[in-house]
């Protein structure tokens, strides 16, 4: 019996120390983060292994030392006890993603799927004393994208170790073996870089036989703006010489002075890789990964975009990092224009270039200007808004979440009705708020453009155009300087198609002639704006219960009988005393509509308290598999996909036959649980459609954001 007690004893002893070395997991969206270390029991003097070990969800991503033109590399900021030292946080080889938004726009970056482990050497002082404990922690930061948008992450981990007078492998010794092998070696003879014509062309020499035969190689810059991002360089191998050959980056003139990156090695079931220099690495540098760590990025700051390494502002024309998320959000505001949300507004502002045409070019210009200050300032409006909303929600808000409100929903029903009647010219505000017809002539109309540009952002918050939803899902999830520029962006974009009539004065004689048509034309275009309120009194009946929906109503009567008052009695062709009379009167009920209309607003149907995650949950345990429908009734192209893809026969047929579950996850209203499952998604708001497999252990397959197709439902049942 003696001699069984030393064994367990010792198997006693390991498991504690076992315990010591785990690390409990972070979860932030998308990315599971904890700490790992190859010992579980420290020897004093001795280095060991530390490691973020990141688990990955399904089609989404972390970013490598490089990420690419718009990436955030990860980073891990440790607080270590005293007389601890650590190297800095190492790179396995990345993978290459170039993500294709449409209409031109890709992004190429660098980085990991699924599971990760970046290695951090740490050297512990020879003075610690076996049988203390010791705790590191420290914060880490990153990154995490799919197709469709990017997140910021960060998590505050930590992992305690015991100190004992030998070192002990922890449970995770094999597997940040394993990461340290994919790391790649530093090769010592310098790369050679020329610029060949068109191409970049490096050559670097490598012992003979490091290459095993039949590996699939390539090659991953370090360095940003050098070679083409989109095209895989070639690699050839003879001897000790390998040749790296690919098209050159167009903003580059001249081969680079200096210039590094990782040549990948992979053959079945290992990758690894050697990082190539044009300065060669020392033999101190490559046999000692131990050297004192750069300062981290701390996490609890929002990231700054991440440029090329020692790139000059010459190199990086755009802005580096947030180029991409601009210029997506900039051509979506100019998709914007052509949204039927928008559309109605945008037709009469081009009937208010046919009044200006033969005017002084000036003046049209201003009126662009004036326009797009009023885009500019509602979107700025609106970004306040959605920050109010965002605090108040614990951080997470979505693009139409303001419509979620009754109160704003009445609002817009408002306004619809009054600008309706000022085109049908009830009343006049000024040039009216459209800036078209009326006094042209006579009046500026500057604050008919700037109300125009207003009521374009307001009848685009239900809408979302292609490219806008990665951008508008990365400025929302960003500080409030950074939405602050997206959204700005966004609007510029709006904008843009206007300025084309002021610079280019002579597309203004394309358009028809001014005339008593257009009139006529102003009338005619009041009626699109009555056909958004009764769109919008749709999204009000889900809102309200039927006393609350009559009352709002109700108070929309009175603030057309206000509109009518003040144009009827409170114009300038009455006496002094009777417009003053006539304007009392019709502010009198103005005051009165509003007050119905906040009396309503707080008759609300009861809250919804179904957890959305429940009922995929009960529908999987059931054995089916679950599509579900992430729309809201404000959110038209929700609508457009309901329409054309999913209640089409072939895709119910597919539901049928397929054992497939339809749920639908509506937004209207708030709703905590939905709101948290599109965050854990990265998504900032709808549509958006997942189709669950019946099996728990496989991850969902998710849609492209923007239009759905019926093709795309039926593929994805394919695959179930």
């Amino acid at each position: 019996m003696a001699s069984l007690r030393l064994p367990l004893f010792a198997l006693a002893g390991l498991l504690a120390g076992s315990a010591f070395a785990q690390s409990t997991p972070v979860r932030d969206k998308n990315v599971e983060a904890r700490l790992v270390a190859s010992v579980s029991t420290i020897q004093p003097g001795v280095p060991f292994t530390l490691g973020l070990h990141f688990t990955i969800d399904r089609t989404w991503h972390t970013y490598w030392a490089n990420p690419g033109d718009t990436g955030i590399p990860t980073s891990l900021n440790l607080a270590l006890p005293e007389g601890f030292t650590a190297g800095p946080l190492q790179f396995p080889v990345p993978k290459k993603f170039i993500t294709d938004y449409g209409f031109g726009v890709k992004e190429a970056g660098f980085g990991y799927e699924t599971s990760v482990i970046h290695p951090m050497t740490i050297t512990p002082p020879a003075t610690l004393t076996p049988g203390h404990k010791v705790t590191l922690s420290g914060k880490a930061g990153w990154l995490m994208c799919d197709p469709n948008t990017c997140v910021p992450g960060k998590a505050d981990l930590s992992i305690t170790l015991e100190v004992g007078a030998t070192a002990a492998p922890s449970p995770d010794a094999t597997a940040i073996e394993a990461a340290v092998a994919k790391l790649p070696q530093p090769v010592a003879a310098p790369m050679k870089a020329a610029l060949e014509g068109a191409n970049v062309v490096l050559t670097a020499t490598i012992p003979t036989g490091s290459i095993p035969e039949g590996a699939k190689l390539s090659f991953h810059p370090l360095k940003n703006q050098i070679l083409d991002p989109f095209t895989d360089p070639t690699v050839t191998v003879a001897g000790e010489t390998v040749t790296i050959s690919g098209p050159k980056h167009e903003s580059l003139t001249a081969a680079p002075a200096e210039f590094s990156g990782v040549l990948a090695v992979e053959v079945p079931g290992k990758k690894t890789g050697f990082e190539l220099s044009t300065s060669g690495f020392t033999a101190d540098v490559a046999s000692t990964p131990t050297e004192p760590a750069t300062p981290a990025a701390d996490p609890d700051k929002t990231p700054e975009p991440a440029t090329a390494a020692a790139a000059t502002p010459e190199e990086l024309p755009f802005g580096g990092g947030l180029f991409g998320v601009l210029f997506a959000a900039f051509l979506g505001g100019i998709i914007l224009n052509v949204m039927p949300c928008v559309f109605p507004v945008i037709s009469l502002k081009v009937m208010s270039f046919v009044g200006h045409a033969g005017e002084d070019r000036k003046k049209v210009f201003a009126h662009s200007a004036v326009f797009a200050l009023g885009i500019l300032v509602f979107f700025w409006a609106l970004t306040i808004m959605m920050l109010v909303i965002k605090s108040a929600s614990g951080g997470e808000v979505g693009w139409g979440a303001q419509l979620q409100y009754p109160g704003v929903v009445i609002g817009l029903i408002v306004i619809m009705v009054l600008v309706a009647m000022s085109l049908f010219g009830t009343f006049e505000i000024g040039a009216s708020m459209t800036a078209v017809g009326g006094d042209l002539a006579n009046k500026s109309g500057y604050a008919g453009s700037f109300w125009s540009g207003a009521l374009a952002v307001l009848l685009a918050t239900p809408c979302t155009a292609p490219l806008m939803a990665p951008a508008i899902g990365f400025a929302l999830s960003q500080s409030a300087p950074v939405m602050f520029l997206v959204f700005t962006t966004l609007g510029l974009g709006l904008a843009a198609p206007y300025f084309l009539f002021a610079i280019f004065p002579k597309l203004l004689d394309v358009l028809p002639a001014p005339g008593a048509w257009m009139e006529t034309f102003k009338q005619f275009m009041g009626f699109p704006m009555l056909a958004v309120v009764v769109w919008l009194s749709g999204v009000l009946s889900k809102q309200l219960d039927t006393e609350g929906l009559q009352w709002a109503l109700a108070a929309v009567l009175l603030v057309a009988l206000a509109g009518w008052i003040y144009g009827r009695f409170g114009g300038f062709d009455r006496s002094a005393s009777a417009r003053m009379k006539g304007r009392l009167t019709a502010l009198l009920v103005f005051l009165v509509a509003l007050g119905v209309a906040w009396d309503a607003s707080a008759k609300r149907p009861p809250a919804n308290t179904i957890d959305i995650a429940d009922v995929i949950a009960k529908h999987r345990a059931e054995g089916k598999h679950v599509f579900v429908d992430f729309t809201a009734e404000w959110c038209v192209t929700c609508k457009v996909n309901k329409r054309v893809a999913i209640n089409t026969p072939a895709v119910q047929e597919a539901f049928q036959e397929n054992n497939v579950a339809f749920v639908t996850a509506d937004w209207t209203n708030e709703d905590p649980s939905i709101t948290k499952l599109l965050a854990e998604f990265g998504r900032a708001g709808v549509p958006f459609y997942l189709l669950y497999p019946t099996d728990t252990s496989k991850e969902p397959i998710r849609f492209g954001d923007g239009i759905l197709t019926q093709g795309a439902i039926l593929e994805a049942i394919g695959k179930l």
